[in-house]
Parts: structure tokens; sequence; C-alpha cells
């Protein structure tokens, strides 16, 4: 009997050391695959928006999320079937002109992109009317359960600020790089500096959150982006 009590409390050791290092090694090994494959789609990215004749597999493999973005929206609608059913012929007619859009490709990744720019920039400039009804106001109601002070308010609403330049920004330098400069300046802008600097964004308003309110409650990058999910899906 004791000897059973012993290999128990053993095996209980022997899992309380080793758990603390298999998570955090689980969570850099996430981190490591999900740079890996940022990576890979980033470099198909500039490849495929680049070139005036860009690979088909390079084109394929960065229209992946819009098409997921679309077929996605296609079933939130309350006409789930006939929005699906619409989404399926109208990828089945673009796919009889693929040359003419490899051919046109760079015009494509364009309209994205600044469609993108464009519509998040009026996303969060539209919201700006008062504190409360400010973007990130409401995504931080989201993540932080206690009621949010006027000094709370008030950073989050020029936090909603600096989101709606830096989309208006960006859409601006985007129209500037793609009509005045080689094509090989815009697609490092759209394609790679563009993520890169929004990953920017986000760790710089986190420092910046913990500098100006150390002593509010916060949340991290992944609970900010969860609850812009949130807020878009309510």
């Amino acid at each position: 009997m004791s000897t059973e009590s012993n290999d128990a409390a053993t095996d209980a050791a022997t899992n309380a050391a080793t758990a603390p290092i298999g998570k955090p090694l689980k969570g850099k090994l996430r981190i490591a695959i999900f740079c890996v494959i940022g990576a890979i789609y980033l470099g198909l990215s500039y490849l495929a928006s680049s070139s005036t004749h860009p690979p088909l597999l390079a084109v394929l493999v960065t229209a992946i999320p819009i098409v997921a973005g679309l077929v996605a929206a296609c079933w939130r609608t309350p006409l789930r079937i006939p929005a699906i059913v619409a989404c399926v012929i109208a990828l089945a007619v673009l796919s009889q002109y693929v040359d003419f859009l490899l051919s046109h490709a760079a015009w494509l990744y364009f309209f994205q992109h600044m469609g993108a720019m464009i519509a998040l920039g009026i996303m969060f400039g539209s919201t700006l009317r008062t504190h409360e009804e400010a973007l990130c106001s409401r995504m931080a109601q989201f993540s932080i359960a206690t009621p949010l002070d006027a000094r709370y308010l008030h950073y989050t609403w020029k936090v909603t600020l600096a989101w709606t330049l830096y989309f208006v920004l960006s859409a601006i330098i985007s129209a500037g790089l793609f009509f005045a400069a080689p094509l090989e300046a815009w697609s490092l802008f759209a394609a790679i500096l563009a993520p890169i600097s929004l990953g920017v964004m986000f760790g710089c308003e986190y420092l910046i959150r913990l500098r100006a309110l150390p002593d509010r409650p916060h949340f991290s990058i992944a609970e900010t982006i969860e609850s812009y999910q949130k807020y878009v899906h309510r």
C-alpha cells in the first residue's frame, strides 16, 4: 500500500515538474509555426503582386483568405444557401478568365489593399464623435468587466484616432506608390511593410497603454484582436 502511495506521489511530482515546461514549449512552437506560415504567405503575396505575370500557385495561395472571408460572409447572411451558391457561381466564372486575372493581378491586389484600408479607416473614424462611442472604447468593454472611467475612455478614443490616421495614411501611401513608383516598391509596402507595421502598431499601443494607464486593468494583444472579432460579430 505504501509502495503504491509512493509511486503515485512520484508520478504527481514528475507531472508537476514537467507541466510548466511543456506548456511554454507548446506555446513557443505554435508561435514559431505561425511565424513560418506568415513569412511564407508574405513572400508569396509579394511574389504575386510584384509581377505582371505571377505564378498561378502564388496567386491561389494568397487568394485563400479573400475567398474564405467571402464564404464566411455568405454563411452569416440570412439567405445563406443562395449566397453561397452565388459565390460558387462567381468563382466558377472567374476561373474561366485565369489568364486575364493573372495578367492584372497587381490591380486586383491594389484594389484589395486600398479597399481594406479605406473600409477600416471609415469604420474607426466614424466612431470618433464621443469617447464612449469610439470603436476602441467599445472593444475594451468586451475585455474589461468593470465600467470604464473617463480617463480610460479618453485614452481609447485617442487609440481609435491613431488607428484611423494609420489606415488613412496607409491608403495614401499605397495609392502614391502604385501610381508613381515601380510595381516592386508598391508590392513591398502592401505585402510586407504594411502587415509588419500593423503588428508594430499593436505592440506600441500595448506598451503605451501600460505606461499611460499603469493602475488600470489591461488585456493582451491577442485579447484585443479577440475583442475586435466579438465586436464585428456581435
